[in-house]
């Protein structure tokens, strides 16, 4: 009794529970958008590629399965630990599981956008550059997921992954970068046009890869 008194007065449910319920409220809205997006895709691009409707469900299902895992841990958290804050002291396994999910998702938009990187500028340097660079978050993201299951205190466990998680996400922000810039500069080479809707055309596409890019990954680094 008293172990789980000193566990309350301890526990600081601004560091640990405030962060996953905006986690959970953001992800809830995204994933809200994504449905949105995938419904509209499948309604209205019915003629692409099989391999690009995969990739579309792949995605999808995939963020289904995270976003399952954030609502798990949001219950865990705000219900099943109510009163008890030292079962906080270890992420539960839905929060742990959510790790690779968020991996592969990552894995496979960016490697997505580094194909198609390739097909605008008909070079292979820079899409092999990123999808090393992608690779690399993914492996480290792996790493920190498989060390997360074994964990036994939260604190201890982000002191001693902090290289780890560094690097994942400096590398996903270095490749979306790439691409991104790549991208807005092969599509504003074959900006020149004499025909007034193609410019228009590229124009709006470029906007749409800046803000995709760019824009995201923004928010990703604050």
């Amino acid at each position: 009794m008293h172990i789980i008194e000193r566990s309350a007065n301890d526990f600081d449910a601004r560091l640990i529970i405030g962060p996953v319920q905006v986690s959970g409220l953001l992800s809830a809205a995204l994933f809200g958008c994504l449905s949105c997006q995938s419904c509209i895709y499948f309604a209205g691009c019915k003629s692409d590629h099989l391999a690009l409707k995969a990739v579309v469900f792949a995605v999808f299902f995939i963020q289904l399965g995270h976003f399952v895992c954030i609502i798990s841990t949001l219950w865990t958290m705000t219900v099943s630990t109510y009163g008890d804050p030292s079962q906080l002291q270890v992420l539960p396994l839905a929060a742990d599981s959510a790790i690779p999910l968020s991996a592969c998702t990552a894995f496979i938009v960016q490697s997505f956008y580094a194909f198609r990187l390739w097909k605008l500028s008909k070079k292979v340097y820079l899409p092999i550059l990123c999808e090393m660079i992608s690779l690399i978050a993914g492996i480290a993201t792996l790493i920190i997921s498989s060390r997360a299951f074994d964990m036994t205190d939260i604190t201890i466990f982000e002191d001693s992954q902090t290289i780890l998680i560094a690097l994942s996400l400096m590398a996903r922000t270095v490749c979306d970068v790439i691409t991104t810039v790549a991208i807005t500069w092969s599509l504003y080479h074959k900006r020149v046009s004499d025909f007034e809707n193609t410019t228009t055309l590229i124009d709006r596409l470029i906007y749409w890869t800046v803000e995709t890019g760019l824009a995201t990954r923004y928010l990703a680094v604050s």
